[in-house]
């Protein structure tokens, strides 16, 4: 069957290779379209006859709109750069002004190609060469790829905590949310208080899932049905530090209303507390960075990112 370079083949060869999911949009798969493109064409940049040569980012908008019949507003120049050239660059597979390295980046001359060994990769992929998964080797990353199988193959079982903390197995309800209970006791907590011991656990369909009554005496919190609970409560003895964590599958991140009805929860407790909200991919990250509360940190599991909330003086 002969393969050809689509919009979505295209992303499913980003997706192959583990390019940040967030930015597998259309729209990039546009630009590696237009920059592979060798058709001869008019106004583009002097003494260039295709795209392939060096595209301006006006001209791949033309070429979206001309041989892709896909519209984008001429102020959409400043997203394709940021959201798409920028991270096509970063993983190698752009290069920017091959012709000047040292160009301004207001200028109007600013245009971009496809590497050379990302130019060989889609050449592989065209002809179905075997050389295809070698040469995808140089791009992948293969930790996150690893960590995106992962996760999926979760979404198809009931979801089980294993942990040195527990004499027995934790069994939770399938789904994202409580994919996300898992990687935080079982991945974050022991990195940020290695010395922890798990207070509790709420599963989507099983609220108070797992309860160390014990510890809850001991820092003062009382679970009733009003108690608006975390999605995870740890404890370290050793530093005296709370963690209360949400994990997000549609909603629900420690925002400044969020992160000031947990401080009621635990206005008596004078030692440490830590703060952390945890996300499955950087996209659904994305809807809710803006919202996040300064002293706490956001967490994205498939990437293994973690990024800190602080106020600036």
């Amino acid at each position: 069957m002969t393969k050809i370079l689509s919009i979505s083949t295209v992303k499913d060869i980003l997706n192959e290779i583990g390019f940040p999911q967030k930015n597998i949009t259309d729209i990039t798969a546009i630009c590696v379209l237009a920059l592979y493109d060798t058709k001869p064409r008019s106004n583009l940049i002097k003494n260039y006859t295709s795209l392939a040569q060096g595209a301006r980012i006006r001209d791949i908008l033309d070429y979206s709109r001309t041989d892709l019949e896909k519209n984008y507003a001429e102020n959409t120049r400043e997203t394709v750069r940021k959201h798409s050239l920028k991270y096509l660059i970063d993983s190698g597979m752009v290069i920017q002004n091959p012709d000047d390295p040292n160009r301004v980046t207001n200028s109007g001359l600013n245009n971009y190609v496809l590497s050379d060994s990302f130019k060989n990769l889609l050449d592989a992929y065209l002809s179905g060469n075997t050389e295809y998964n070698i040469l995808k080797n140089e791009f992948v990353d293969s930790v996150t790829i690893e960590r995106r199988d992962n996760i999926e193959k979760l979404k198809k079982k009931p979801v089980i905590i294993n942990s040195p903390i527990l004499n027995h197995e934790l069994i939770l309800s399938p789904g994202d949310h409580n994919i996300i209970e898992k990687f935080i006791v079982e991945d974050i907590f022991p990195k940020i208080a290695p010395n922890f011991k798990l207070v509790y656990v709420g599963d989507t369909k099983s609220k108070n899932l797992f309860v160390d009554h014990d510890i809850c005496k001991m820092i003062g919190l009382t679970i009733d049905v009003h108690t608006k609970i975390p999605d995870v409560i740890g404890y370290d003895d050793s530093t005296k530090t709370i963690l209360l964590f949400e994990a997000v599958a549609s909603s629900g991140p420690i925002d400044d209303l969020r992160k000031k009805e947990l401080l009621e929860i635990f206005q008596h407790w004078t030692g440490n507390i830590i703060f952390g909200t945890a996300f499955l991919s950087s996209k659904l990250f994305q809807s809710f960075s803006t919202s996040i509360a300064c002293g706490t940190t956001a967490y994205i599991i498939e990437s293994r990112k973690k990024i800190t909330y602080e106020e600036y003086e």
